[in-house]
């Protein structure tokens, strides 16, 4: 809640108090509880649709249940926002009251003692920084990465406290400059926003904030995003991929007919076809998947793909034919195991035992799965129908007649044909979508912390109507005052800009080397989303000056002699 320092010394004077205050922090609370019910309620539906869908593309078959808006809910969202609502102004409204009326009408001490404490400040942003650092190395706990999340929270700390100083030495650096360029009206902007550095560093710590968990999402969900793609080059090498038709799910493996797979694997354009099969099994009360693969079918000239670097042959001999499996990273990460240990699977009857022979990378599921030769699963299990097909074409096929011969082939069974261009954008697809809640919740906070520039500009601007009012006494045209107005919100998005790239560099290193890591045991190739990153700061930066076109247009319809008159 912002309170402007002339409304505070009026509290004083007067006698009110923190319960004034909190009369009005109730209506706004329930004002914004009446308005989040409806819209909450839309914005629940589009949310449990997207999530019904990555759950069901990653994790377990389901089917969310209806959305119900309960009387309870509807009790518990109005005493949630007149909740916050209250707690938000407690802080301001306290210091309200312990603000004496000269001071408060003087205003200056305030943003004295926030410049003398600016470098004690700075600091103790350094201490708070390597806090961080030294939170971001601890394992995590039972699985969860409990430190991980303090961490991040001690650099918004750390951000928070060093923002007085990076504003006031931007600025002093820059308000010269400005004014060269463009005009008198910018320098007084920058000199403005210098002289309430207490208020000013406020406003870019929130909304630098939110820049900050845009910015890391950003970069986690874009380095995410391009190291699958780069996985599935490795992991796709096949022309075309055949499985059983229905919605795919990480728990549920429907067969293939084995004599479809004969039939296929004979046709004159087709090289090989390899023939997986998985299983859902239990690893340690933990799900796991086991699969197979016939590789007499495989190719070797892709990348290895293992945490030993070795090539991809030499690994694969290693299993072929033998009681040897290869097992993800996340299996190893969850289970604590890695190359050269020993793991026992109960296997129909049978609780035989297999040699770990090296990791490998993989982004399909965070549950583990185990990898081994098929004729070493048709051992223990002699199911021979595989689970999906991946299908090679011989060198000089084309690949339109063998898919039109396999199409042929396939008439009678439900099964789907995705060609190797098809799988990787079908990928894509689902990942996009896993990733399209977080960004409209990011895009939330974003909107409600420019919203909050824009009331604190206002506030700003009644705040100096007695300056403004001077400026249009002296001369000033509305033009002039306006444009001030709208550079001081533009310098405001600058810095919070600068401010919260920074932050959310930092942040996106903890989410990805440390959150990520930890929760889900993958590792992430760090990747700039340049586009995306200066296309959202854009948006931002252009809201902010848009915020800013309110509080102008107060300032330009202030009387100057009221302004100069009152007292």
């Amino acid at each position: 809640m912002t309170m402007d320092l002339t409304r505070r010394g009026f509290i004083k004077l007067t006698g009110a108090g923190l319960a004034a205050t909190s009369i009005g922090a109730l209506g706004f609370g329930l004002a914004g509880a009446a308005l989040g019910l409806p819209v909450g309620r839309v914005m629940a539906a589009g949310a449990v649709k997207l999530m019904s869908a990555t759950v069901e593309s990653l994790y377990v078959s389901s089917r969310p249940g209806a959305i119900e808006l309960s009387a309870w809910s509807v009790v518990l969202a109005f005493v949630i926002g007149v909740g916050v609502a209250i707690l938000s102004a407690y802080s301001p409204a306290r210091e309200a009251s312990l603000v004496s009326p000269v001071e408060a009408m003087a205003r200056g001490r305030r943003e004295y003692l926030t410049r003398v404490h600016k470098s004690r400040d700075l600091w103790l942003a350094l201490f708070v920084a390597i806090a961080a650092a030294a939170a971001s190395r601890v394992p995590a706990i039972e699985g969860k990465p409990v430190f991980g999340y303090l961490a991040a929270v001690l650099l918004v700390v750390a951000s928070a406290l060093a923002i007085p100083a990076f504003t006031d030495a931007v600025i002093s650096r820059s308000s010269r400059r400005l004014g060269k360029i463009l005009g008198v009206e910018a320098l007084l902007a920058s000199q403005s926003l210098s002289a309430s550095l207490r208020r000013s560093s406020v406003l870019v710590g929130a909304l630098s904030t939110a820049i900050a968990m845009m910015t890391s999402v950003g970069i986690m969900v874009g380095s995410f995003r391009e190291t699958v793609r780069i996985w599935m080059n490795d992991r796709l090498p096949a022309d075309l991929y055949l499985r059983p038709a229905g919605n795919p799910a990480p728990d549920r493996h429907p067969l293939v007919s084995l004599e479809l797979a004969d039939k296929i694997s004979k046709l004159t354009g087709v090289a090989g076809v390899d023939r997986l099969r998985a299983y859902e099994i239990s690893y340690d009360g933990m799900p796991a998947t086991l699969a197979s693969v016939d590789l007499s079918a495989l190719r070797s000239d892709h990348r290895s793909n293992f945490f030993s670097g070795r090539p991809t042959e030499q690994v694969l001999a290693q299993i072929r034919g033998a009681d040897a499996v290869l097992v993800s990273e996340p299996f190893t990460y969850k289970h604590h195991v890695r190359a050269g240990d020993t793991i026992t699977l109960a296997l129909g009857g049978a609780r035989p035992s297999f040699r770990i022979v090296d990791v490998y990378y993989d982004y399909g599921s965070e549950r583990g799965s185990i990898l081994m030769d098929r004729q070493t699963m048709l051992r223990y299990l002699p199911d021979p129908a595989p689970s999906n097909l991946a299908i090679y074409l011989a060198p000089k096929a084309t690949a339109e007649i063998v898919r039109e011969e396999i199409i042929q082939a396939s008439a009678g069974y439900r099964v789907l044909l995705f060609s190797n261009r098809d799988l990787r954008t079908e990928a894509i697809r689902i990942f996009d979508r896993t990733f399209a809640i977080t960004y409209a919740l990011e895009a939330v906070a974003v909107i409600v912390a420019v919203m909050g520039i824009a009331g604190a500009l206002l506030a700003l601007v009644i705040d100096r109507r007695r300056e403004l009012g001077l400026l249009r006494f002296l001369g000033a045209a509305a033009g002039q005052v306006r444009k001030q107005i709208l550079v001081e919100a533009g310098l405001l998005g600058l810095l919070a800009n600068l401010a919260g790239l920074a932050l959310g560099f930092a942040l996106s290193l903890v989410l990805i080397y440390v959150i990520n890591k930890q929760s889900f045991g993958w590792t992430i190739r760090f990747h700039w989303p340049v586009a995306v990153l200066l296309g959202a700061i854009s948006v931002v930066y252009v809201a902010t000056v848009l915020a800013g076109l309110y509080p102008a247009q107060v300032a330009v319809r202030l009387n100057p002699l009221e302004a100069v008159h009152e007292e």
